[in-house]
């Protein structure tokens, strides 16, 4: 069965519960929906133009660091407006240290436990920046 044939089915559901013709629409994205969309862009736009710049310096000797710095700067003030202290530094961590040079990958681990915290995409960084959501002021 296709989605629209799952729509059609659920419709006729609902009528025959009302007694009445109804419609459905689609769902509107809700902000929280809204927010990690954004948040996916600007952390993979970062991490690639971070990576870009570093190519460029390593493969070719061009230093792009000092051309993107301002933009750097513009992005790191509006983090600053909507994250606080240890929400950036979570991100400032996946963004510059996670991935290094040699292609390896380090990872955070919780302190008690030991246990992994997934931390592989914008994602998992979403989550684990939630939960620090209020913990601290800006």
């Amino acid at each position: 069965m296709s989605e629209e044939d799952d729509i059609i089915r659920i419709q006729k559901t609902i009528d025959d519960i009302l007694g009445a013709k109804s419609s459905l629409t689609k769902k509107r994205p809700i902000v929280k929906a809204k927010k990690l969309e954004y948040f996916n862009i600007i952390m993979n736009g970062l991490a690639h133009l971070n990576s870009r710049s570093l190519g460029l310096k390593h493969d070719y000797k061009i230093d792009f660091m000092e051309y993107d710095e301002p933009f750097f700067d513009i992005i790191e003030s509006l983090m600053n407006l909507h994250f606080n202290k240890q929400q950036r530094s979570i991100i400032e961590w996946w963004l510059y240290d996670k991935f290094l040079p040699t292609g390896e990958i380090l990872i955070l681990k919780e302190e008690k436990t030991g246990k992994e915290i997934p931390t592989d995409t914008p994602d998992d960084l979403w989550g684990l920046i939630q939960q620090y959501e209020k913990k601290d002021t800006k």
